[in-house]
Order: C-alpha cells, then structure tokens, then sequence
C-alpha cells in the first residue's frame, strides 16, 4: 500500500503504447553499398517477436485500465486551471450534490445554476412513471433540464443516482432489472475451481450494462458498488447489497464492479468506507460504533477500499460511522482520521461523503455546521445535505471567518472538477477505455475473432445477462439436487403479490401446473420459511431457522430470478453456492 506522501504510477496513454511501438520498430535503413555482413543479425527472432507482441499487448490493456480508474494527469491540470478561476461562492457550490422532491427537474437546474451546484442525484421520487414502470422519454427530458445548467460552464454538472441493483434500484423496468449484488458472489462461490478463470466476465459486463442503461438516459455517476464486506445476519443495513462476507471475494468483485461502471461511461463509487457491513446498526436511523481493531479492520472491512484505493478508482464514499479506535465520539465522514486512513491507503480520487441528511448526522451536528466539517476534515463532495442552500452560505461563511482554509476547499474542487472532466471523455469514447473507443490494434484478434467478437457483444443483452446471473446464483441450500420438486405441480406462498405472480409466469413457461403440488414458500426480510420449498428471496440468512425440508437462495426478485428458480424446481442444477454463513452452514455451502 503506498502512503499519502507518494504517488501511484499510471502509464500515460499515448506514451505507454507509443513507446512500446517505438521500441518494437527497426530504426534507420541498410547501407546498400556496405559489404555483406553474414554474422550481422538478420533480425528479429520468432521468440522476440512474440515477447515484443506480448509487451505491446501488456502496455494496451494497462492503458485502458488506465483509462477507467480515474482522471488522469491531463484532466487533474485543467480542473486546477478551472477552479483557479473561480469565486469563492462558485467553490463552495462545487462540491455539493443537492436533491429535489419532485419529478420537475426545472427548480432544481435553477438551483445548480444560481449556487454553481457541483450536481444533482436522482431518488425515486423524481422518476416520473408510466403505465409499464418509469416513463424514460420524461425522466431523460428532465436530466436535459439539468444537464443545460452545465452549457456555460466547461465542468459538466454531474448527475448522479443510486443504483444498485436488487434493493436499491432508483430507476427499474424497462431498463434492465438486475438481482442483489450478492447475486455476484453466489456465482462466484459455486464456480468450479477447475474451470478457467473468466477474468470477472460476469460482474464486469453486469456493471457495464447497467451503467449503459443510465447513460442513455443522461446520467453521469452511480453511487455504487458496495465494497462493504457482510457478517451477515447481524448486519442490519448492507446485507444483500453486499457482495458477501469473504473480505477477499469482496475485493475482487467490488473491484470488477467498478472497472465495469466505468466500461458503460458512467464514474463509479466504492461504499462505505470504513465498512457499514460489520455494524449492528443503520447510519440511516442513528451514528453505528464500529468497535474492531485497527488490525480486524484492515484484515476484514478495508481489503475492498485497500485494492480500490491502490489499484485506482474515481471516487470512494465515506460513511457516518463511529470508529473508536480512529476517533472516538465523531462520526467518519466528519472525522480527519478517517480521511487520513483513507488517503494513506493511497486513494487519490474524490472522497464524497454519504448523505448528509442522514439521522447519524442531522441528529448531533444539523445540516449546515456538518458541510464545512466534511470539508475541513478531508471530504471533497458533500452529498445531499439536508439544506443545499444553506450548506452553501455555510461554506462561505467558514471561509471568510478563517474556520475553513480557502486551499482546502479549492483542492476538493479540483478533485471534482477532475472527476467529472474524466467522465465526459470516458462516456464520448475519447479515452482508452470506455463506451465508444477504438480498441487498440493490439488487442484485436484475426478477423474472424473479431467478427465474433463484435456478435457476442452485440448480442449479449442486459436481459440476457441479467438471466445469466440469476442462474448462475440461484443456490440449493438444503434438499436433494436435481431432484423434480414440481411434478405434481407447486403452490406459491409469501412474497409479494408481483413476486408470486413472477413466479407464476415461470413455472407456466417451464411447464409446471400452479395449483396444487409442493408449496414453495417465497421468504423475505423476516416472514416465515415453511412450506415444502423455502426460498430466499433477498438475504439467504432467513434459512438460518427454516424448517422447510428443501430450502434454496435466490438473491432477487426479477423476473429472470424466477425463471431461474423454476427451472430448479423443474430438476434443473443449481449452480451457486452460499456467499455467508446461514446458522451452521459456512460461505460456500451448496447442496448440489
């Protein structure tokens, strides 16, 4: 892990490939009139050809992962040129992401106008519907409202949402409906160690179609993916939004979920350093007390943010919680220790703080007073505080009052300012990487693999992916596999009445009668898992006192979800594997 005083190498695009084919070239001509000189060279070997090919390769695929960890040298220069230039008002405006109540976009876009706003997020109640789900001709007329506000000015604004997947889900169908992100680590731990690793395949191309999804409707940034590793039934807040509870699976995953972001131009956010899976209580409610040590913390909640923050990534969300052991008493995102451990695991993004309307904040510190402390501690993007305007004039007042250093504020600005510079390249397909850019010559194939190539991608839908996923998570976690649960047709309880008719649909797509049969229990949250099937739908900690004799895990509740289960109870194998313990059965457990 490198330490704050240092700095992280990221090749230079241009320069790593340019280099590379420099090197591999023959400079100069042959002398025709020199005599022959049979023990000169007569060039490059086959071995070094291929090494040379195999170096122009490497310095591609370095360069494009370049591309999607973060702004580069050349975006972090020009936002410092930008925000030279800047008021103080206009600073302060900067780093905050303000929030509307309604589904008219206009007030909002004036606001982000008036105070210089660094942006706008998107929640559910500015999505406007329609009969079939969200209405996304209005929604994308609405985030043009917001967008126009950035004409004027060369920082775009940025608009910004969370989307999850599963749980939190801010704009659902018809975009792609996605399972819960412990959907990825149910695929992950019943993968066969024996088959060839996929290099993240499935979550990265997960993330990247979602993140497509958004993108065509105009947004920039999703608050998202959680690097938040799970206990599991004790915690209350993350669970499923998480991807399980193996801080080493987490990484990977979190880290394949943001490359992925990143792919479908939108900039992504790891959450919720330091680690909101491991805490008994909802910073939503109240402030949770992270009572580990130093040492358990840096073992299990911040490998995810560790990896992130060396390896690069665009932006990393602070959480309001408690760490005694960092500073006792003070929530994380107000807390200067907190901003410390994070920048000295080497994060050099923006650190965005969670939403500063949350009841671990407004409860002790009010909406206004709690801005210019993120700010003075090491925040650099204040999200949704309870009051944007006055967070504003409070910003302003602690500068010109001495309270908050000027310096510290214009280096916030220019981390966003950078940020958002990055995203508009990323999504115009001017970087390495990204929707739009030219894959280097040296990581096209023949012309065939090309061309099956270009039919995978375009044939690979976010619905066909998303079914994908949900078959390879869905999880036997107690009963016999491959056994024909359906044969005299299956009753459907629990759930909700969208759930049950889901289910409906594909039990009578797979053949099977509804009416009658095995009762498949559809379990949530908290309600009861009898019935001859048991079925988690979310969180598969439910099982944990099941009574069910077949019990399985489903990690969602989209339609592909269901198809997937009734396959399984048609005699289908199900592929995945717990990602957490339930009650006795550890990480990994599968009947099957």
């Amino acid at each position: 892990m490198s330490s704050a005083g240092s700095s992280r190498r990221r090749p230079f695009i241009a320069a790593a490939l340019l280099s590379s084919l420099l090197l591999s070239s023959c400079a100069g001509g042959a002398d025709t009139d020199a005599p022959e000189d049979s023990s000169a060279p007569s060039g490059p070997s086959a071995e070094e050809s291929a090494a040379a090919e195999e170096q122009r390769r490497a310095d591609a695929e370095q360069a494009q992962e370049a591309a999607l960890a973060g702004p580069g040298q050349e975006h972090r220069e020009r936002a410092a040129e930008i925000v030279a230039e800047y008021s103080l008002e206009q600073l302060a405006g900067s780093v905050l992401v303000g929030e509307y109540a309604t589904t008219d976009a206009a007030p909002m876009a004036a606001l982000v106008t008036e105070l210089h706003l660094g942006g706008a997020i998107i929640m559910g109640a500015n999505v406007p519907a329609s009969e079939g789900g969200v209405d996304t001709e209005a929604l994308a007329a609405q985030l043009e409202i917001l967008r126009d506000t950035g004409a004027e000015r060369e920082v775009p604004p940025m608009i910004s949402v969370d989307q999850e997947g599963g749980l939190v889900t801010r704009v659902g169908a018809p975009l792609t409906e996605w399972p819960t992100p412990m959907a990825y680590g149910a695929a992950a731990a019943g993968q066969d160690e024996s088959e060839p690793d996929d290099d993240g395949a499935l979550p990265r191309s997960g993330h990247r179609l979602l993140a497509a999804d958004l993108a065509d409707l105009g947004f920039t940034t999703s608050f998202a993916p959680n690097g938040d590793v799970t206990v599991g039934a004790s915690d209350p807040t993350i669970g499923s939004r998480s991807f399980g509870s193996d801080a080493e699976a987490v990484t990977t995953l979190t880290m394949d979920g943001i490359r992925g972001l990143a792919d479908g131009g939108l900039a992504g956010s790891v959450k919720h350093f330091p680690g909101h899976g491991s805490v008994t209580e909802d910073s939503h409610q109240t402030l949770p007390v992270q009572d580990a040590s130093l040492e358990e913390l840096r073992t299990r909640d911040w490998a995810p943010f560790a990896e992130a923050a060396e390896a690069g990534v665009p932006m990393i969300m602070m959480g309001h919680i408690e760490v005694p052991a960092l500073e006792a008493g003070v929530p994380s995102s107000l807390s200067e220790a907190a901003y410390t451990e994070l920048r000295d695991l080497g994060h050099e993004g923006v650190v965005v703080t969670d939403a500063l309307n949350m009841g671990a904040i407004v409860e002790a510190y009010g909406g206004d007073q709690a801005a210019v402390t993120a700010l003075t501690a090491g925040a650099d993007l204040l999200l949704m505080p309870s009051d944007v305007r006055g967070a504003h004039a409070g910003i302003v007042a602690a500068v010109e009052s001495g309270e908050l250093d000027r310096s510290r504020l214009e280096e916030a600005s220019e981390r966003v300012a950078a940020l958002q510079l990055w995203q508009a390249d990323l999504a115009a397909g001017e970087l390495a990487a990204g929707p739009g850019a030219q894959l280097p010559e040296e990581l096209r194939g023949d012309e065939a693999t090309e061309e099956a190539e270009d039919e995978t991608a375009e044939d690979q839908t976010g619905q066909e992916t998303a079914a994908e996923l949900s078959e390879s998570a869905v999880t036997l976690v107690t009963g016999e596999c491959e056994s024909d649960l359906a044969a005299a047709g299956i009753t459907i309880v629990g759930g909700t009445e969208q759930d049950r008719s889901r289910l409906a649909s594909a039990a009578e797509a797979e053949g099977l009668t509804v009416g009658g049969g095995a009762v498949v229990n559809l379990v949530g949250e908290s309600s009861a898992a009898g019935g001859d099937v048991a079925v988690a739908l979310d969180r598969p900690e439910v099982l944990a006192l099941a009574d069910a004799p077949t019990q399985m895990a489903l990690y969602g509740r989209t339609q592909e979800s269901f198809d997937a289960l009734a396959a399984v109870l048609a005699g289908a194998q199900a592929p995945g594997a717990l990602p957490v313990e339930v009650g006795e059965l550890p990480r990994g457990h599968s009947a099957c």
